[in-house]
């Protein structure tokens, strides 16, 4: 939708025409009558602006063509970008099993950062603590999200189990990619991971057949190799998961070795 069809869209709506909007705008009338007759290749920003204070809309609206709802980005006072657009289209060109991988991830990633900010302490408030800093020497470890915990049994619910608690882990040029840490539960994934191991994972790297990750499935966690129809248990005494047609299943991430002890566990 063109810059035109855009403003015959809003003068209808609102029940102006060319001499009528110029009064009530302040836009002189020959302005609005030569975007008719000789284009608008030249429209000014000033002008743009005055449009967009005018008709209340966003300067998204005017300024690119595949922007064609009037109330783009100003709907209740909440704005949303192009980019954001951009995945709410695409999101509804996903079938339900699509939609529910995303919803997954979202939920996940929205609930971490919300733990994250709950347990942050702005300076000034009532239950802040000023403390005095005291020189501390440089380690040569760095602190990661730690989660409690992933299955490697009959599956653990994972949402609403985000972290609040970070770990150390060795500040190694390889463990740089290391994007959280997450302790197995259970004896499926013997003699490579055992029950308590706190293994890295990180979400920066590709998945192949033959690695192990940390799977969500149907809501439920577990630390796995990914096969090509199943998700395998290295122990032989303990079931493969069947992936069926249907299952919500979503990769959390590539685990890229166990954490050892020492480490130091804090709650944010």
């Amino acid at each position: 939708m063109d810059f035109l069809e855009k403003l015959n869209l809003l003068m209808k709506r609102d029940n102006y025409n060319k001499n009528s909007l110029s009064k009530a705008s302040g836009i002189p009338y020959t302005t609005i009558d030569n975007w008719y007759k000789r284009g608008y290749d030249n429209l000014q920003l000033p002008t743009v602006k005055r449009l967009c204070s005018f008709f209340n809309t966003s300067l998204d609206f005017w300024l690119k063509e595949e922007v064609t709802d009037p109330d783009y980005g100003k709907a209740m006072g909440f704005k949303i970008t192009l980019k954001e657009m951009e995945h709410i289209k695409k999101y509804r060109t996903l079938d339900p099993r699509s939609q529910s991988h995303v919803d997954t991830v979202l939920e996940w990633e929205a609930e971490r950062v919300k733990q994250l900010q709950l347990t942050k302490k702005p300076l000034g408030s009532p239950t802040a603590t000023i403390i005095e800093i005291q020189p501390r020497p440089i380690t040569n470890v760095r602190l990661t999200e730690y989660f409690h915990s992933v299955s490697a049994g009959a599956g653990v619910f994972i949402l609403g189990n985000e972290s609040t608690e970070k770990i150390s882990v060795p500040a190694t040029p390889e463990n740089e990619i290391v994007d959280y840490v997450i302790k197995v539960s259970g004896n499926s994934m013997e003699p490579d991971y055992h029950d308590g191991d706190n293994v890295m994972v990180s979400q920066k790297l590709e998945m192949n057949r033959g690695d192990v990750g940390i799977f969500v499935v149907n809501g439920n966690a577990y630390i796995k190799e990914y096969g090509e129809t199943e998700l395998i248990s290295r122990n032989p005494d303990a079931d493969n998961i069947q992936i069926a047609e249907y299952d919500n299943i979503v990769c959390m991430g590539k685990v890229v070795g166990k954490l050892e002890e020492p480490y130091e566990i804090t709650s944010d």
